[in-house]
């Protein structure tokens, strides 16, 4: 493994401890990164000055050295079973152990044996979750063999039921808003020893395929709600200057505790700064689409006034309209009464003509009649009685 693996993998451990109110475990990390790179410079330093026949030598004596065998698994289930029911801590033991496995098949009950044992051992805290999360940090910058990848599969499956977390809801770009709220609805407020396990199995399911932005946004929520509350306030730049000359004051600087300090720093300077762009971009969006809207509004005026004018008009000829109604109903009521006077008129007239008529008719007949009626009748009287009634009938 690299330095700098090696640093992000205790890096993200010390932050876990320092979060989940370890202090022991956050002080031992720091010490190690410090003397892991005082360490690599003295190594660096005697390189240089080795000349190169020694040189040779090294690297003649490392390509003889053998790797070191792989147990079988019964050899590895025997010496993982003792390392944990041991009473020291066994976290710096078996995690070499998983990492490097045994000389065989991995099979599903070789794994549910190991995951068994490492939920199953009271007498360390949160044994699976500590050794879960060096792996999840592992696994996310580096990789993982294949037996180390298995465990921390069924670790992770069984902290994910534990919790409550599914790494499907929180897909998409409202993954770091729906995180936080997670958090926030299901962090627990019990005893410090709950709320360490619980952060455990957050990390280690937060850090499978989240990105940047989600894994940054729910550390923070979870710290947050997890870290032990003060009676008063806590003053953020007093703990930010002493980490800082606390770091300054040995003869050599120490820069892992620099790079710690500054770490979470980077990704908040990182977010803020897309921040700062996204604010830009969405300025320049609203400019435009005020723009948009005032030209809409423009348009709007101008369809109102014409809205307006259309009602005028429309009420003008309305009311022309209604004049209209009226001058045809007057003209109808006025025909009607023509019309009921010239039928009286016609009436009256058809009434005379008859009786006219009739008075005519009936005297030439009755007249006719009166020829033809005697002993001697008249008869060229009678017709020419009759030639009147035809003329009168012809009229």
């Amino acid at each position: 493994m690299s330095y700098a693996d090696e640093f992000t993998i205790r890096f993200a451990q010390v932050v876990v401890d320092f979060y989940t109110n370890d202090p022991s475990n956050c002080r031992a990390g720091i010490e190690a990164l410090d003397g892991r790179q005082k360490n690599t410079q003295m190594d660096n330093k005697e390189n240089k000055k080795t000349d190169a026949p020694v040189e040779g030598l090294t690297v003649k004596a490392a390509k003889e050295k053998k790797t070191p065998r792989k147990p079988k698994v019964e050899e590895f289930m025997a010496g993982w079973q003792g390392i944990i029911s041991s009473s020291k801590d066994p976290i710096t033991k078996i995690r070499p152990m998983i990492k490097t496995g045994f000389d065989g098949e991995i099979n599903g009950e070789v794994v549910s044996q190991i995951v068994s044992t490492l939920l199953e051992a009271q007498a360390h805290v949160c044994l699976a979750e500590r050794l879960a999360l060096s792996l999840a940090v592992q696994e996310r910058f580096g990789k993982l063999k294949p037996l180390a990848q298995r465990v921390l599969s069924a670790l992770r499956t069984h902290f994910g039921k534990a919790i409550d977390y599914d790494a499907q809801e929180f897909v998409g770009y409202r993954s770091p808003k729906a995180i936080g709220e997670w958090v926030s609805e299901h962090a627990p407020k019990a005893s410090a020893a709950d709320r360490d396990a619980w952060l455990r199995r957050f990390v280690t399911c937060l850090l499978k395929d989240s990105d940047a932005k989600t894994v940054l946004t729910g550390l923070i929520a979870a710290t947050r709600n997890c870290a032990p509350r003060k009676g008063r306030a806590t003053n953020h730049e007093a703990m930010l200057v002493r980490g800082l000359v606390a770091a300054l004051i040995p003869p050599v600087v120490g820069a892992n505790r620099l790079q710690l300090m500054m770490a979470g720093a980077n990704s908040l300077e990182g977010q803020f700064q897309e921040m700062l762009s996204r604010e830009a971009t969405l300025e320049r969006q609203i400019h435009t689409k005020q723009s948009s809207i005032d030209d809409l509004e423009d348009k709007l005026t101008v369809l109102e006034g014409s809205l307006a004018e259309a009602h005028n008009d429309s009420a003008q000829k309305a009311n022309k309209i209604a004049e209209l109604e009226k001058s045809i109903q007057d003209a109808s009521d006025r025909h009607a009464l023509l019309d009921q006077h010239w039928r009286g008129i016609s009436e009256q007239q058809l009434a005379k003509q008859s009786g006219s008529f009739r008075e005519r008719v009936q005297h030439e007949l009755q007249e006719a009649l009166l020829a033809l009626d005697r002993e001697q009748p008249n008869i060229e009287m009678a017709l020419q009685r009759l030639r009147r009634i035809r003329e009168i009938l012809e009229k």
